[in-house]
């Protein structure tokens, strides 16, 4: 099994990778430092081959020969072969900086990233004058290790040695994109427009950039200018829009473009992806239709695919599956989809402990002990200039969430932001305080409290909340490990806890393919999964029952069955009245448009109730964790 990334720089076509993607190397090869900094030229396929180091001491040109053999066994991905004439070349140039340059992108290639970086490093020291190429892929090695700031700087100093660089752009603006900084990310590829119209990959990163933040025709509109730019445009300008538009529940038009990319490649493995999805959606009981597409997606050859691609195309096999009811190759495909996800994590080097770690600090502090030790501080209201109190909507995730984010943002005096960072900015500020978070929490000060309260409002404003003329609510699930936190900052807050069957959420983290960070990778194993979940909501319990949250709970099967009547408590909870709106919330999915969770394509639909006790079906596969669940399925008041 290839671990293997794809490329960033390679000019074709490339479907970029949204941020925490482990990319490969700019696909410039190294650049010689005989003849005053002359590029080596990469050799066609083979040639060079039988190369041999004459003793006692090769000329510059046999050097030179040397480093281009290796770059052609580079380029045709015959890595050994590289390796060993490098090794004989550094054997006799240490400083060599071409052969350090190469023997580094080797490295990165192989998931080494330290490696890489050093060799890189090693190589731009080296040469007389580094090329802005040796600077950038320098960058890309400490951007897939997380080093931003120092990635930012290598590629600050390519372009100023070349302002017209393309490379230089491309990947500055996706490490613009890792910072979230999507602005300044799209101001680099429009840059890289601007110098080269005639190549798709900075069309198709501008988009990719737009779609993180779910700006889905703003996206479409780059894939136009593409289409109008570019003479032979690839199958993955395509692919892209059949994902846009599938996004946008615009399924027909998904299909057209998958077709159309499969016209210009038939192995075009997300074209086969976004055409399986949109027609699961548009005919999801026809049984000819999952047969034929479970058919396509099987026979894709996943050989050297981005871990991006592996990872959907499996899930979209796995959920094809699901549909035929063969639960057993279902299960597999999720397993196989995880799998790669491991695989893509370790080589990115996701901290698969650390969000694990913080949840148990967070248990130490929510003891009656520690929370007795709380200094009283005055009561609050509402902020002044603010409708309502500020109102969290969480629960573990895949219990709800954004249904009924949906069902309440379709009511004209409430406002749901949707997973942006908000919490965690007061957070990371109460990290700076004295003893650091949660220490800190028992001895903040009124003006400290003041202080991360003020921290929220600005995040809130930044993201266009509307706090003056309606209740404001900041969905993000996992912000219920913070309830410590909110409960001293904003005593007067308002909790909405989306709750579903404790199984159902576990089978269902472990079924959806999530953006890989230091929470969801805890999802990629049913163990890892449960296992979370039992500490997550043990912390939960803990709160409720020692500090005084003003909560609403909101049952999943009850929501799906009668929407109205479990609505409606919420309202009250909020002093607001039902609206009719928001017996639809398919339709206000719709019209809304933008939906960055995985729940986009159910949340579009009809409320269905194939989703409640969906567990069942798949019981033999959740023994070996129902045990860890079992306490937490009785408290909330679900049975086995």
């Amino acid at each position: 099994m290839s671990k293997r990334p794809s490329k960033p720089g390679n000019n074709s076509g490339f479907m970029p990778p949204r941020p925490g993607f482990a990319a490969r190397p700019t696909v410039g090869l190294p650049p010689s430092a005989y003849g005053a900094g002359a590029t080596v030229q990469v050799p066609g396929v083979g040639q060079g081959a039988g190369f041999r180091m004459k003793p006692p001491a090769p000329s510059p040109a046999e050097i030179l020969a040397a480093l281009q053999a290796a770059a052609g066994h580079y380029s045709a991905r015959r890595f050994r072969e590289a390796s060993q004439i490098l090794e004989k070349i550094l054997s006799l140039q240490p400083n060599n900086p071409d052969a350090l340059h190469l023997t580094g992108l080797l490295a990165q290639d192989t998931g080494k990233l330290a490696q890489a970086e050093e060799l890189i490093a090693l190589a731009v020291k080296a040469a007389r004058a580094p090329s802005p190429n040796m600077l950038v892929n320098l960058g890309n090695a400490q951007r897939e290790q997380g080093k931003l700031d120092e990635c930012m700087a290598a590629y600050d100093k390519a372009l100023a040695i070349d302002p017209t660089y393309v490379d230089g752009y491309i990947n500055r603006g996706t490490a613009w994109r890792y910072k979230e900084d999507y602005k300044a990310a799209v101001a680099d590829f429009e840059k890289a427009i601007e110098l080269r119209p005639d190549l798709p990959v900075p069309y198709l990163r501008a988009a990719h950039g737009l779609t993180e933040i779910g700006l889905y025709r703003e996206a479409l509109s780059y894939c136009d200018k593409a289409l109008e730019k570019l003479p032979s445009p690839p199958s993955s300008i395509y692919s892209l829009m059949a994902d846009l538009h599938e996004r946008l529940t615009e399924l027909d038009e998904a299909v057209a473009c998958a077709d159309r990319a499969l016209a210009i490649d038939p192995n075009d493995g997300e074209a086969v992806r976004l055409r399986a999805r949109a027609m699961r959606r548009l005919h999801p009981k026809d049984r000819s239709v999952l047969v034929d597409a479970r058919n396509r997606l099987a026979a894709v050859d996943l050989t050297n695919r981005p871990f991006e691609h592996k990872r959907g195309l499996e899930q979209e096999l796995a959920e094809t599956c699901d549909r035929l009811d063969d639960v057993d190759a279902a299960f597999h495909h999720y397993g196989r989809m995880n799998e790669f996800a491991a695989e893509e994590a370790d080589i990115i080097g996701v901290d698969r402990k650390a969000y694990f770690l913080q949840v148990e600090r967070l248990l130490e502090f929510a003891t009656p002990e520690k929370i007795a030790s709380w200094t009283a501080l005055p009561a609050l209201g509402v902020e002044a200039g603010h409708r309502g109190p500020p109102v969290f909507l969480v629960g573990f995730p895949r219990s709800g969430t954004t249904l009924l984010d949906q069902i309440c943002d379709a009511h004209p005096d409430i406002q749901v932001l949707e997973e942006k960072i908000l919490i965690r900015k007061s957070v990371d500020a109460a990290s700076k305080l004295e003893g650091g978070y949660p220490a800190c929490l028992p001895s903040l000060t009124g003006s400290q409290r003041q202080g991360l309260r003020s921290v929220y409002w600005q995040a809130l404003a930044s993201e266009g909340g509307d706090v003056a003329s309606k209740f404001v609510i900041d969905k993000m699930p996992l912000s219920l490990i913070h309830s410590g936190l909110i409960a001293r900052a904003f005593p007067e807050a308002k909790i909405i806890l989306a709750l579903r069957h404790p199984a159902d959420c576990v089978l269902s983290c472990f079924m959806q393919n999530f953006r890989l960070n230091g929470s969801m990778v805890n999802f990629l194993t049913l163990e890892g999964a449960a296992h979370l979940y039992d500490r997550v909501m043990t912390l939960w319990q803990q709160y409720r029952a020692l500090l005084p949250l003003n909560v609403v709970e909101v049952r999943y099967e009850n929501l799906i069955r009668d929407l109205r009547g479990e609505v409606e408590p919420v309202l009250d909870f909020l002093g607001l009245p039902w609206n009719e709106a928001q017996a639809d919330p398919a339709a206000h999915a719709l019209a809304r448009g933008t939906i960055r969770t995985p729940s986009y394509a159910q949340v579009t639909q009809p409320i269905y109730s194939s989703a409640a006790d969906r567990w069942r079906r798949y019981q033999k596969h959740l023994e070996p964790v129902l045990p860890i669940l079992e306490k937490h399925i009785k408290y909330f008041g679900y049975t086995l």
